[in-house]
Parts: C-alpha cells; structure tokens; sequence
C-alpha cells in the first residue's frame, strides 16, 4: 500500500490542479488507424525467382534508450529546434512524477489514501470529492502514460527547474503544446511560496506569459486552454480563485468536442462543487458567461 500511497500524493495534487488539460490525445489513440495499402505482388515463375538476387531488408535502428532519447531532444533544443524544445520541456514537466497505473489501482490509491488522512486536492477552497479525483485522475492517466511510458522519470527530477525556459521559447515560436505545458508548468524549480516570495517580479512575468499562452491557444482553436483557464480560477495560482469565473470556463469547455470524451459524471461533479460556493444568480450568470466563452472560442474570437 505504501506505493499507492505515494502515488496519491504526487499524482492528485499534480494532475488534478495542474494536468487537466490532458485530453484530446485519448481519441487519437483510441481511434482504429486506417489499413495501410498494400500493392498487388505480381506472380512470379520458379525460373524467375532463382534468376533474382536476394535482397536483405534494411535493419531498423533499435530504439533509443530513455537517456539517449532525452539527451539528444537536450542536444537539439540547444542546438535552436524548438520542436524539441517543446518536447523536452514538456517531458521534464509533465513526466516528472509519473507512474504507470491501472484505472482500478487509481481507485484503491484514492481511496486509500484518504481514508489515511490524506487531504484531496481543493476547488476553490472546497476538499474535492473522493469520486471526482479518481475520475479526474483515470481521465488524465491514458495521456501520461503516452507522453511518459518509457521514460526514466529518475532522469526529469533534477531538470524539471529547466522546463519553463524551454516551454516559453517553443510557445513563443507559436507550438500549443507547448503554451499549454507552460501554464502548467511555469513554477517547477521553486521550492514553496517563500521561494516564489523573493522572486515575485519573476513570478508575475510568468503569469502574464502563461495567462496569454492560454489566450493564444484558445484563439488558435484549442479548447484545453478553456480547461486551464477554468482550473486556474478554480485552483490558482494563475489567477485569483473565482468560482464563478470557473464555472464558466469550465461550462464552455465542457459543451467543447474536445470534452465529448469525459464521463458525463465527472463533468456534473466538477460543476456541482463550483456551485456549491455560488448564489442563485451568480449560477446564472457563470452559466451566460459560459455559453458566451464557447460562442466566442467556436467563432474563433478573442475569449472576453
């Protein structure tokens, strides 16, 4: 049990505050690929085969190791590719505290651990229930084992500091993971609020950058952007906890096709905690303000 204790506290606080934008890849990689073609092989006569040298079929390089993976995309972000940039930063963010786990284990980790006393993450100041963080981590899951599976994340811990600097200059040259990673990602290297203290212009820059990327993003027809916004104003620390600022960013995420794949339960949970802290009215205008935000992103316009 101790694993899946562990596994609770480093995976419900990362991925509940900080890796809900992680949909959107499950579909691809759920979806049957299309056969590939196969041309016609013409007939071929015993005398002409005997006549025709033998032709080896070229090797395949074996795959690269994890360290020989990482240290080449170290190599070519340095070298200037900001593709590697991109993937470099986002795998020294995102991977750093991964596990591979079954949906059912992440079940028994949850409840687990809060029956040992392990606080569950909060939205907008309010304990997360036990159901919506196991649904929440079993939805972000199948993207972390895609982006983490065969990586030794032993290799991330002591780069993760590097993975802002990288992200911003893949976002800055326009790549969406990449702005989307940033939000997420635009503390790692602080040790705590004191450490995050002594820097605030530091801090501030970074919140304007990662606030923008998601602006960008949205504008660009990515509906995760919706998602983070909203989770920021749900969990920080972007923006200043809002609930209904929250609810509205995630309404207008959750009517997006990119959120056709979450359990309708998870998305009723998420909402139904956000309008525990709302009035009658205030519930109304965050679901306007929601219906609005989609309008705005599906017309392609800027988010209000």
């Amino acid at each position: 049990m101790r694993r899946t204790t562990r596994l609770l506290v480093s995976a419900a606080a990362a991925l509940f505050i900080a890796a809900l934008a992680q949909v959107g890849l499950k579909s691809a990689r759920t979806s049957p690929s299309a056969p590939s073609p196969v041309a016609a092989t013409p007939a071929v006569s015993p005398s002409d085969a005997s006549s025709r040298p033998v032709v080896a079929a070229p090797a395949k390089p074996p795959p690269l190791s994890s360290s020989d993976r990482l240290a080449e995309l170290d190599r070519s972000a340095a070298a200037g590719d900001v593709d590697a940039a991109a993937e470099f930063g986002g795998l020294l963010g995102v991977c750093g505290h991964y596990s591979p786990v079954s949906a059912a284990n992440i079940e028994e980790s949850v409840v687990t651990g809060m029956a040992a006393g392990l606080e569950p993450p909060q939205i907008a100041g309010t304990p997360a229930p036990p159901e919506l963080v196991i649904l929440l981590m079993q939805q972000a899951q199948p993207e972390l084992d895609q982006r983490c599976a065969g990586i030794d994340v032993k290799q991330l811990w002591e780069g993760q500091a590097r993975a802002p600097a990288l992200l911003e200059r893949a976002a800055d040259a326009g790549r969406i993971q990449a702005m989307l990673d940033y939000s997420r990602h635009a503390f790692a290297g602080y040790g705590g609020v004191n450490d995050m203290l002594s820097q605030m212009d530091e801090i501030a820059r970074r919140k304007q950058k990662a606030r923008a990327y998601l602006r960008r993003a949205a504008s660009l027809g990515e509906a995760r952007a919706l998602l983070l916004l909203g989770d920021a104003y749900a969990s920080g620390p972007l923006e200043k906890i809002d609930p209904q600022q929250a609810y509205a960013y995630m309404s207008a995420f959750f009517r997006s096709a990119a959120a056709q794949d979450w359990p309708p339960r998870l998305r009723e949970l998420y909402l139904q905690t956000l309008a525990q802290h709302l009035d009658a009215a205030q519930l109304a205008q965050a679901r306007a303000q929601g219906l609005q935000l989609y309008r705005d992103f599906e017309a392609g316009a800027p988010l209000r």
